[in-house]
């Protein structure tokens, strides 16, 4: 379960010379100015504005930023303009930048990795492969000739990728008895086309 919506922290608190619109007290009304944002799980992803609240000290009245009458909107479009926005309020944004960057920079390595490991297969690689029907099964290297390899095809599929995990479970029985021949030029291939998702070398 996804726990997310909006909270508000204090940025400002004033005590006005107005008098309060209910009782008439003159100096007992206190401007309260909230700064709103969004949060997952309680942490802040980006800010969605201010707001405030007015309250009497003396009659105990509590007026909404709609509510109040022209001058402590006045008051609040002071106190709001003199209070900026926490830069923590924007600590989610950052968070998924910093995430996408790795992800990006994971991506990257992993890539060179692979092209650098198609290019020296050896005994026992195991290659996530996706097929023509968009379905995921593993190859794994039985033996490593001079221009070809031969390989043991999973004799199981999976709709998701994380579902290899579940193949790789089944052991060595789950693979063919029959070896099958590609040329190291056709890995190359299948691996700039994307059939060849990842390698695993142990």
């Amino acid at each position: 379960m996804i726990i997310y919506g909006t909270r508000g922290t204090e940025l400002a608190k004033e005590t006005l010379f107005d008098s309060c619109p209910n009782c008439g007290t003159k100096n007992s009304v206190e401007m309260h100015v909230f700064q709103r944002y969004a949060h997952i799980f309680w942490i802040p992803l980006f800010p969605i504005g201010k707001t405030a609240v007015s309250q009497c000290n003396h009659c105990k009245q509590v007026l909404q930023l709609k509510q109040m009458p022209p001058g402590l909107v006045n008051t609040y479009d002071r106190l709001k303009a003199e209070s900026k926005t926490p830069v923590w309020t924007f600590a989610g944004l950052a968070l998924f930048a910093i995430l996408i960057s790795l992800g990006i920079l994971t991506d990257k390595n992993r890539h060179q990795r692979n092209a650098k490991l198609i290019l020296s297969p050896q005994n026992g690689d195991v290659f996530e492969i996706k097929t023509k029907d968009n379905q995921y099964t593993l190859y794994k290297i039985e033996q490593v000739n001079k221009d070809s390899v031969l390989v043991l095809m999973n004799n199981y599929e999976t709709d998701k990728l994380t579902g290899l995990s579940q193949l790789r479970e089944k052991g060595p029985s789950a693979y063919s008895e029959a070896a099958y021949p590609f040329s190291k030029a056709e890995l190359k291939t299948m691996l700039e086309k994307g059939e060849i998702v990842d390698i695993d070398r142990y």
